[in-house]
């Protein structure tokens, strides 16, 4: 049974908080015993800063139950703190209800992980009209994904009652239904799975976005010999998840007809998809800010010389982030849950030409922070450019979270970390380098990918070879069998026109949205229709082109990839699972990232598809199907 894991922070976490549930208002109750806690009380210090609670394997074995309800809280809604009821979609865990995340969850390779997911969530609402936003998900029938883990993707068979893996491709008729159908999930991690951050969330095809914005989300840890490092030990660990709950409120367009509070249709998503303070047509969109853990600008507090290690999750359906900590170096030693050697230094983005640690939908990140002198400081996601051409967009700043930084001369300095673990760090040997011999060697196959979505304006140059495909939706009410002929003539010119680039054929297929997607104009492609079939064994090489205006993010499940490309440049090759592609690209000059990948392990059917999770929903999603050789 899952177990509440204390003796890792209880080694010197001075600053734990109480948190007490009243009429379900998550309410920070100030800092609880241990050591120096008067003093910082008589300073006036308060730390906000909200763990989610953390649950451990017993045994080699962590059993917890996940919940999907209702959940009914205050969440503040602008900067001065202001909070606003909601009623979200969020998970309980065993006996613990709904609040603004799932647990986290603390497993080693070679454990097991066991999930039992039931849902509790009304019915989805009846199917109306074809063109009403709300129905063409089942917003309420879910499953769930863990986000980065290198485990069994299909469903057990030799188990009387069905036990299910990484399983994600769930049919239209399929998944887990609301009111009280139940789900079991066994994930077996391999001894060498390597040691980081990853999380939970649910991926059933048309109503990820609308579940994820809401707050269904957790941590998972993997633990490893990174982490029994003595300095690492020491250090205190804080979870951030980077929430962006969507929730309607007066002035968004009127709530869709939606009452205040709730996320109830896919359209409160995918017409507001850039988040806080993003000036649209109409002056600034009125979205929801970032939280952590639930919370809006959380306080953390540190003394001068501390050392603590942040794992940094952006579980948001959209946007980017772009992380700074005022006068401090983030040192980044994970990227995703895939480790590093050596860290990743980001000082002041100033002296990096704005660049912090920048985080897509669905990228993770471990970092080791060391408090500089008193004071207070900011961490920053500061402003990220997401699309170019006729609609630039650019993510404005926001501040994050409020650091403050104590004098340690007043306390104990033995009561917390000081030292940075020294490099090299150790690293999975799963991690090893995929060279030229061992691609030649399995296989050698290279496949092509086009991330395209249809009617985004990209190009309406007479020449462009897209400029028909956008005008034979244009005036299309509903999906036709002449637009769908337009599809697929339009798709093999754009093949043509990447191998004109490559100087090979476009292997692969191309990722599409249906029809353009204007105002109240939504309709999903299914998650089957196209397969990569792969061999078990193999290695294979593939680019991913981004042939519009906006930078989209690719995530695969089950196996990590190896970047060795960016724009067909050769870098530094480097591990992740998810992986911004560029904004700017066009059918004549597409942006793209280059990869490699083992497909050891496991058999059976998984995805890949945009992070962007609207985009997912949309139809920018595809299967894979590893099969025995």
């Amino acid at each position: 049974m899952s177990k509440n894991s204390n003796s890792k922070n209880n080694r010197r976490d001075f600053l734990r908080i109480g948190v007490t549930l009243a009429s379900g208002i998550v309410v920070p109750a100030g800092l609880t015993a241990c050591g120096r806690e008067s003093d910082k009380k008589s300073a006036g210090l308060v730390e906000t800063f909200v763990q989610p609670p953390m649950l451990e394997a017993k045994n080699g074995v962590l059993d917890v139950t996940l919940t999907a309800s209702y959940w009914d809280g205050k969440l503040s809604a602008t900067d001065s703190g202001q909070e606003q009821p909601v009623s979200l979609r969020a998970y309980g865990y065993d006996s613990h209800g709904p609040s603004y995340s799932g647990p986290t969850l603390v497993v080693r390779g070679g454990e097991q992980l066991r999930i039992k997911l039931v849902n509790n969530l009304p019915v989805n609402p009846p199917f109306v009209a074809f063109r009403d936003p709300t129905n063409y998900i089942k917003p309420n029938t879910t499953n769930l994904h863990t986000h980065g883990l290198h485990v069994f993707p299909g469903i057990y068979s030799n188990e009387k009652d069905a036990e299910y893996g990484d399983y994600v491709v769930d049919p239209s008729t399929g998944g887990v239904i609301p009111q009280g159908d139940k789900r079991q999930y066994v994930y077996n991690l391999p001894k060498d799975h390597p040691a980081g951050p990853f999380y939970y969330h649910p991926q059933y095809h048309g109503s990820s976005a609308i579940q994820v914005a809401s707050l269904m989300q957790g941590a998972i840890m993997v633990r490893g010999s990174v982490d029994e490092l003595p300095e690492m030990l020491q250090a205190r660990e804080l979870i951030f998840l980077f929430q962006a709950p969507y929730f309607a409120k007066e002035s968004i367009e009127k709530n869709y007809g939606v009452r205040d509070g709730s996320l109830e249709k896919f359209a409160q998503i995918a017409n507001h998809p850039t988040g806080h303070g993003v000036r649209g047509p109409k002056g600034y969109m009125d979205t929801q800010p970032v939280l952590i853990n639930g919370v809006r600008q959380p306080t953390i507090v540190m003394e001068s010389g501390e050392v603590q290690r942040w794992r940094l999750i952006n579980t948001q359906v959209f946007n980017y982030l772009n992380l700074n900590l005022d006068e401090h170096v983030l040192h980044q030693y994970t990227m995703d849950g895939w480790g590093s050697s050596l860290y990743q230094e980001f000082p002041d983005a100033q002296k990096k030409d704005g660049r912090g640690v920048v985080l897509a939908a669905g990228n993770r990140s471990s970092v080791i922070v060391k408090a500089g002198k008193p004071g207070t400081y900011f961490l920053r996601s500061l402003p990220v450019k997401i699309s170019q051409g006729n609609n630039p967009i650019v993510l404005p700043g926001d501040v994050l979270a409020k650091v403050i930084v104590v004098d340690a001369k007043k306390a104990d300095p033995k009561a917390v970390a000081t030292s940075i673990p020294p490099t090299p760090l150790p690293v999975s040997d799963y991690l090893k380098p995929i060279g030229d011999e061992e691609f030649a060697s399995a296989g050698g196959k290279k496949r092509s990918i086009m991330f395209n979505m249809i009617g985004n304006e990209l190009e309406q140059r007479s020449d462009s070879i897209f400029s028909s495909w956008n005008k034979a939706f244009a005036s299309v009410a509903e999906m036709s069998s002449d637009a769908m002929e337009a599809i697929k003539k339009n798709t093999a010119k754009a093949k043509q026109e990447i191998s004109k680039i490559t100087g090979r054929p476009m292997e692969g297929s191309v990722y599409i949205a249906p029809n353009p997607v204007p105002k109240y104009d939504y309709e999903l492609q299914p998650s089957n229709t196209m397969i990569q079939n792969v061999i078990l064994g193999d290695v294979e090489e593939w680019t991913i082109y981004n042939c519009n205006n906006l930078s989209h993010v690719f995530h695969i499940h089950v196996n990590p990839m190896m970047i060795t490309k960016i724009n067909g440049v050769p870098i530094k090759p480097y591990w992740c699972d998810t992986v911004a592609l560029p904004a700017g690209g066009t059918a004549s000059e597409p942006k793209s990232i280059t990869f490699r990948m083992r497909f050891n392990d496991f058999t059976g059917p998984f995805i890949m598809h945009c992070q962007m999770l609207v985009h997912s929903d949309l139809g920018m999603i595809q299967r894979i199907t590893v099969v025995p050789r």
